[in-house]
C-alpha cells in the first residue's frame, strides 16, 4: 500500500461526514488518484478496480475501528 492508497482510504472514510457538493468534488479527485495509479502500475485492469479496491479496503478499515 503507497501513499496514494492511504489518502484515498482516508478520503473514503471522511466522505461519510460530507454534503453532496463535498462528496461530488471528492470522487473527482479519486477518479483523478486512480488514473495516476493505473498509471504507475501498469498491471491494473482499469480505474475501476482501483476505486473498488479502495472502497474495499475503507469498508474493513472502518469495520476494525
Amino acid at each position: 500500500m503507497d501513499d496514494i492508497d492511504r489518502k484515498a482510504i482516508s478520503l473514503l472514510i471522511d466522505a461519510t461526514l460530507m454534503s453532496e457538493e463535498e462528496i461530488e468534488r471528492t470522487l473527482k479527485i479519486l477518479r483523478n488518484m486512480a488514473r495516476i495509479k493505473k498509471r504507475k502500475e501498469k498491471k491494473l485492469k482499469s480505474i475501476k478496480d482501483v476505486l473498488d479496491y479502495w472502497a474495499c479496503q475503507a469498508y474493513e478499515y472502518s469495520m476494525k475501528a
